[in-house]
Parts: structure tokens; sequence; C-alpha cells
């Protein structure tokens, strides 16, 4: 599915919009009170349209496509420690690496590792044999 930007002239007014954190043409961030209010809402029985609609948004202009992704985003973040927050601003909220997806990590790469060497000391194993064969043949012959 092809994205399409939104006009300039609505996201100046997605800008100005109290529910509105920042946009652009592409994104538009919603502040975490209006994350709340419309995650409330919707499980009351409203649809994400009436939500964005009786909240000033031009549902034509912002596309089904990001209601639907809002709406997953919203269920997403309802279930995660630090709620409708922007994870991205605060380090403080982002889950540190885990230490055993670190691990699963350094072992994954140490596989590869070892397979490479077992490669390599196969090939050398065989050009030892071919060097060998060829001495031999040439001491034969003299």
């Amino acid at each position: 599915m092809k994205r399409y930007p939104m006009p300039k002239q609505y996201v100046q007014q997605l800008r100005e919009h109290p529910c509105v954190e920042s946009a652009t043409e592409w994104t538009v961030l919603f502040t975490p009170e209006f994350k709340r209010l419309a995650y409330d809402e919707y499980y009351r029985g409203k649809s994400m349209r009436e939500i964005f609609e009786e909240n000033g948004f031009d549902v034509e202009k912002l596309g089904t496509k990001r209601l639907e992704n809002f709406r997953a985003s919203l269920m997403k973040k309802s279930a995660e420690e630090a709620g409708f927050a922007d994870k991205r601003k605060d380090k403080s909220l982002q889950a540190p690496p885990s230490s055993e997806a670190a691990l699963q990590k350094r072992i994954r790469q140490l596989e590869r590792r070892n397979a490479y060497l077992e490669q390599e000391n196969e090939f050398l194993k065989k050009i030892q044999e071919l060097e060998k064969g060829s001495a031999a043949r040439a001491g034969g012959r003299k």
C-alpha cells in the first residue's frame, strides 16, 4: 500500500491542535492525555472515527489507515508499564537491553564465527593434501 503525505495546510492545523504534540506530512504524535481519552472512549463503545471527529480532527485527511494504526498502538501501549507516555523522549521509560537477549546475540555471533573457522580449517586441510599429492608426484618423476 502506497503512503501519501498529508496536505501541508492540514499539518499546520494539526500542529496547533491541543491533542497533538507534533506533526509532519508523514506522522502525527498525539498527547498522552488524548491517548488516554481515546482509550477510555474506545472501551466505552465509541469507534475511533467518532472519537477523532468529536475531538475536532478531519478523519478524511488523517486517513482510515492512520486511525487503525492508532487504535492498534493504543491497545499495545495500554498493556505496557509506561502506558501512553512517549518512550522515545524519556530514556528511563525504555526497556533496558535484556542480558538474556545480549547473551543470545553473542551466542549467535560465536556460532557463526565457529562455523567460519571450521570451514576455513577444512579448506586449509584440502590445500595441504593437494600440496602433498603434487609434491609426491613431482618426487616420483625425478
